[in-house]
């Protein structure tokens, strides 16, 4: 080869490797680890969400992406998105998701592969995607934690706050107003004082032990963390005693996978709601705040309001408790199984002595599931307070139709009226038929 070809050579190598590059660094699309994804396994698919991000100097319109398990390919599609991703811009996916071939936890592989049309020069293009293949979906619920006061004058922001999820989501939020302040507060709850001591500023409103929670509006905040999904599912029914002195709590709670060694600790809240009385005042710094109207009405009604408001109805208040600093445990018998569920009973003894009830008619109480090693609340339920000698649910979902236990039977096929320890097949009237662990 001449020297003039060999150069040109070099020349033609140089422009391509150069070209290369420049694609590479154009087209650059990095997915983050997805978000745990329940699917049922009678499904086609679910829902999985992961974050991507453009590190790339192209406008990215769309990408194709392959979804793999144990290096066979499960999906392979093109994603259009809704709309451009620029440079150092990132976005929220959700791509389809199909179960495994039995109830598991498993890992995804979500790999892309191309970017408008061009290999994607991303180091990093591939990112894990959690998959839990289940019987049935749990249903999460998110607890908010309020701790507030009367004397509290900012704290108008957190009832407003508490006030706007319980309109937007009856069905899954739980509200918690923890009143302080000893005798300055007439709503003060001695038993979450321990508790309380460990947020200094009011209002502190504390989602699900995972997110402080800032403004009067959280609407994306509790999305987000609904999103994430449980990993069981939990129940709990409330039974007067006949001179409604005592109540007792009876939780169960069916995990949808099998875990072997976890712990996990409940705590047991009595809430009020529509508590008031004309001597009671909450301090209101945010009247006359008109530059804040319309961020929501629950707001909207403190700014129209005197700086003192006498007689407010609160909602939500904490009577009683335990376990809410140190959860109780021992009540999940592990190795877990999967959608085999597991009961136990609590009781609210010397109702009578809670001075701060006004109606037994609008208590409610809460069961709290928390994960011992994060101190994080993995799920919750809320029910009303039956009769005595009734097994009806009233679940958090009040305005829908009720679900009751229609029968009760020992492993051997005996009838029984109430919980029995050991395994107990429970019969509902949604047609569920559930094996149940009682220990105690």
């Amino acid at each position: 080869m001449s020297k003039k070809l060999y150069l040109q050579f070099l020349f033609l190598v140089a422009v391509i490797c150069y070209a290369g590059n420049v694609s590479a660094e154009n087209h650059n699309l990095i997915p983050s680890s997805g978000q745990k994804v329940y699917v049922p396994i009678t499904a086609k698919s679910a829902k999985g969400k992961l974050l991507i991000t453009n590190y790339g100097s192209t406008t990215i319109r769309d990408f194709d992406y392959t979804l793999s398990f144990n290096g066979e390919d499960l999906v392979s599609k093109n994603y259009v998105l809704p709309k451009p991703l620029n440079r150092m811009e990132g976005a929220t996916i959700e791509v389809d998701v199909p179960p495994h071939t039995q109830v598991s936890e498993t890992d995804l592989l979500f790999t892309i592969t191309k970017v408008n049309g061009e290999v994607n020069g991303a180091s990093v293009n591939q990112a894990t995607l959690p998959r839990v293949t289940v019987t049935k979906v749990p249903h999460r619920r998110v607890v908010v934690e309020e701790y507030t006061a009367m004397w509290c004058g900012y704290c108008p922001r957190g009832i407003a706050l508490m006030e706007n999820l319980a309109k937007n989501y009856p069905d899954d939020f739980i509200g918690i107003a923890v009143h302080t302040g000893g005798r300055a507060d007439p709503l003060s709850c001695l038993d979450y004082a321990w508790k309380a001591a460990d947020y200094r500023s009011r209002p502190t409103l504390h989602m699900n032990r995972n997110l402080l929670l800032g403004y009067v509006k959280a609407i994306t905040e509790f999305e987000e963390e609904r999103s994430r999904g449980a990993d069981m599912d939990i129940d709990v029914t409330a039974t007067w005693d006949a001179r409604q002195e005592n109540i007792t709590v009876t939780p169960r709670v069916t995990f949808c996978v099998d875990k072997e060694d976890v712990t996990y600790g409940f705590a047991y809240v009595l809430t009020e709601d529509g508590m008031s009385n004309p001597n009671w005042y909450q301090n209101n710094y945010y009247s006359g705040r008109t530059e804040e109207l319309g961020v929501s009405d629950e707001l909207d009604y403190f700014i129209k309001s005197s700086h003192s408001i006498q007689g407010l109805e609160n909602n939500f208040v904490a009577i009683a408790a335990e376990g809410v600093k140190a959860p109780l445990t021992g009540y999940i018998q592990t190795p877990i199984k999967a959608d085999e569920a597991q009961s136990h009973t609590y009781v609210f003894r010397n109702i009578s002595s809670k001075k701060l009830i006004q109606d037994k008619a609008k208590l409610k109480v809460c069961v709290l599931l928390i994960n011992i090693k994060t101190g994080q609340i993995e799920n919750a339920a809320k029910c009303t307070i039956s009769p005595a000698n009734t097994t009806a649910i009233s679940s958090v979902s009040e305005g829908k139709e009720t679900v009751v236990e229609t029968a009760r039977y020992t492993l051997d096929g005996r009838r029984i009226t109430t919980p029995q320890k050991g395994i107990n097949i429970v019969k509902y009237s949604d047609g569920r038929v559930c094996k149940e662990v009682v220990t105690r």
